[in-house]
């Protein structure tokens, strides 16, 4: 068993439709993955959480899987949030330091970063990440760090990541009904750039698409910080329903037959290649022509990618995209999507997975995008850079809490 004594970071990225949780620490200039644990997701629909029983069975399966892997317990968790009950703007403060000027403390910079808040109504919401993307001191612009420069005035531009306060709470509730305390929820678009993003392509122009079964996130990065984020309802789950309804099938063998069989290219599928399904409804087969198939698959991957053009538009920040798009997500696996998406938006476009010279020990498990945020989540608790809160104990204590936790930790080490 690894010590206890170790720094030890849980990572936990609740999905529509997997809850996917890893556990690893500090090597040297590596994260050591020590045990990962997949689970179904069950209780959340398009990011939401619809069933708290439900979800939390599918955290406490994926978590225990992890640390019977690891044989650790993490002493912190983080965990990835998503979903478009979340939304965020761009924002600018500035305050005085003094007629004659003065020299800029890492005290000014928090009261300048901070002050952002005041301009928000935060009624029924709340803030769970204040980015700074750059400052102005003075009139000298795009400076990157301005503490011990002397100025009169300090001013700051802001991303501000808010979320609905009762979806906040659900989420949370998840947790705590599991027997876990979260150190810190991230919105799940910066932690996935953290995991598969250059910072060559975070500093040029580049758009992070994650696409998720139930919803997908588009974050766009330029000068190295975040410059505009947005979350669409909208992910695999759509395009396994309507392969569903559209071959009149089962959900299971739809999303069977889009992974084995699907590609987001259906106009560009040509020849006559069958494939047996279930027919609704009964236990025979029937045969569909995979050309139909593919075809029914790329009329809603084209919605969420005008969806995401439009929203790339409106932000004001195609003519900085020069690292084009990276896309990551579980979706993102679909055959043929990323030549899609580089068609259609009219920009280079590859895959982005987490890269595997940035980690130690179970590499061969995380080289996935269904792994993107977990892994940045890791990067994030590690990160020197990224200002973070500092989150409760992981356990919660048994006598006060009623923590029902310890008790399946036992079984696990057979403690007690």
């Amino acid at each position: 068993m690894v010590s206890m004594g170790s720094s030890l970071v849980g990572a936990i990225d609740v999905g529509t439709s997997k809850v996917c949780t890893l556990i690893g620490r500090k090597r040297g200039t590596t994260i050591e993955i020590l045990g990962v644990g997949l689970s179904s997701s069950r209780g959340m629909k398009k990011g939401k959480v619809v069933d708290i029983a439900k979800i939390s069975e599918s955290v406490k399966e994926s978590f225990a899987l992890a640390i019977e892997i690891a044989k650790a317990v993490p002493d912190t968790l983080y965990v990835g949030i998503s979903g478009d009950y979340i939304s965020s703007l761009n924002l600018e403060n500035e305050i005085f330091l003094g007629k004659g000027g003065r020299e800029i403390t890492d005290k000014d910079l928090l009261r300048a970063i901070e002050g952002s808040k005041s301009q928000v109504d935060l009624t029924a919401k709340r803030v769970i990440h204040v980015l700074p993307q750059d400052y102005l001191v003075d009139d000298e612009m795009g400076v990157a760090d301005p503490v011990g420069m002397v100025a009169s005035k300090l001013k700051v531009r802001t991303h501000l990541v808010l979320i609905q306060d009762n979806h906040f709470q659900s989420f949370l509730k998840v947790f705590r009904q599991t027997g876990l305390e979260v150190a810190q929820a991230v919105f799940q678009p910066l932690a996935s750039s953290l995991a598969v993003l250059s910072p060559m392509e975070r500093e040029i122009g580049t758009a992070l698409i994650d696409i998720g079964a139930g919803t997908t996130d588009l974050s766009i990065f330029y000068g190295g910080s975040i410059r505009h984020s947005r979350i669409f309802p909208v992910g695999g789950e759509h395009i396994t329903s309507d392969l569903a309804i559209g071959i009149r099938t089962y959900r299971d063998e739809a999303e069977r037959i889009k992974v084995s069989y699907g590609c987001a290219f259906g106009s560009q599928v040509i020849g006559d290649d069958a494939v047996e399904v279930r027919d609704l409804g009964s236990s025979s087969l029937k045969t569909i022509e995979r050309r139909f198939m593919c075809r029914i698959i790329e009329a809603r991957v084209k919605e969420i990618f005008l969806l995401i053009l439009r929203e790339m538009r409106t932000s004001g920040a195609m003519p900085v995209l020069r690292g084009g798009v990276v896309l990551t997500g579980g979706t993102a696996l679909l055959d043929g999507i990323v030549d899609f998406a580089s068609s259609l938006l009219k920009l280079p476009a590859r895959l982005g997975c987490p890269d595997s010279k940035y980690y130690v020990g179970m590499i061969q498990s995380i080289g996935n995008p269904i792994f993107s945020t977990a892994c940045g989540l890791l990067q994030f608790a590690f990160g020197e850079k990224i200002e973070r809160s500092i989150g409760k104990p992981l356990l919660l204590n048994l006598e006060e809490k009623g923590s029902k936790v310890i008790s399946w930790l036992k079984d696990f080490f057979m403690i007690g």
